[in-house]
């Protein structure tokens, strides 16, 4: 019939048959029902409407040429169980091409639109743009973006997901800090108390006469001989400084000979501190005494000069 040897030479000129396409009956059979030579008991698209051979062509060209000629190739790794020597594997799950005459066979009679005078997205007669397809490469693009839409929005929901997670993550790593904050603070309280404690002990050793110091119990008076009063009061002063700073030290966290040290410069500004009160006050009580009075020994009042 007038065009099958056309469509044979293009088959053969593929290079993948094992015999002349027109030796291999599945294949001549294709290609004479798609040319609508081949007569059927039932009608099809091909026997109402018959293509032509640049319609073969365009099918060969668009279906092997350009999308699977490598498919059929012995070395294309379509599954795990493909080799160059062939595939064990089940076909189904084989994207290898085995068969290619019987592959070249469904192209050449594949029918995807419900009209039969429709090739390929084209009406044969008119040449116009099928509707059905139209509409079918529509309802694709619209299932495809809905698809990407769910993907989109499935990822969206496991990125905020996993944004909770994380936020829940470090607010409870924050409430754990703030815990081991605290049981620290209260670690550096109960040593600071404990330390506290100890140097309480050890200032009474190591001067008893200050114990009992602000509750009346042998504190000497001003009155009651003087130097004593003032060496006392002095120590106790001295030394309830040395307390109160070496107690805030160690709440901060420091201890051992740091400590000491620290303990031991601020008690030397303290003390230089006082003598420039003490300086200060002796200086203005010159000053009140009454020009040409003579200061007493011993005594709290002024004195006249014996002169």
């Amino acid at each position: 019939m007038a065009g099958d040897a056309e469509v044979f030479a293009l088959l053969d000129s593929l290079g993948v048959l094992t015999s002349p396409a027109n030796r291999i009956p599945p294949l001549r059979r294709a290609v004479r029902e798609f040319l609508g030579a081949q007569v059927d008991a039932r009608p099809t698209a091909f026997s109402m409407y018959p293509r032509a051979v640049e319609h073969a062509v365009t099918r060969i060209n668009a279906g092997w040429t350009r999308a699977h000629t490598d498919r059929s190739l012995s070395e294309f790794p379509a599954c795990s169980q493909c080799t160059e020597t062939g595939c064990t594997g089940p076909q189904e799950r084989c994207d290898r091409i085995r068969k290619p005459q019987a592959y070249l066979a469904q192209l050449l009679l594949a029918q995807d639109c419900e009209r039969p005078d429709c090739e390929r997205g084209v009406i044969l007669g008119s040449r116009e743009e099928c509707a059905l397809c139209v509409g079918r490469a529509r309802q694709m693009a619209e299932g495809l973006a809905a698809t990407e839409w769910l993907a989109e929005d499935a990822e969206t929901r496991a990125r905020a997901a996993a944004e909770a997670e994380a936020e829940r993550a470090a607010e409870a790593e924050k409430e754990k800090e703030a815990e081991r904050a605290r049981a620290a603070a209260e670690a550096r309280a109960r040593q600071a108390a404990e330390e506290t404690a100890r140097l309480r002990e050890q200032l009474a050793a190591e001067h008893p006469e200050l114990v009992g110091v602000g509750q009346g119990a042998g504190m000497p008076g001003p009155r009651d001989g003087g130097a004593r009063y003032a060496q006392a009061a002095g120590r106790g002063r001295q030394a309830a400084e040395e307390l109160s700073v070496r107690a805030v030290l160690v709440s901060e966290g420091m201890y051992g000979t740091a400590l000491d040290d620290e303990v031991r410069r601020r008690m030397r500004t303290w003390k230089a501190e006082r003598r420039r009160e003490a300086q200060a006050v002796d200086l203005a009580a010159v000053a009140a005494r009454p020009a040409g009075s003579w200061p007493g020994v011993g005594q709290h009042g002024a004195a006249e000069a014996p002169f």
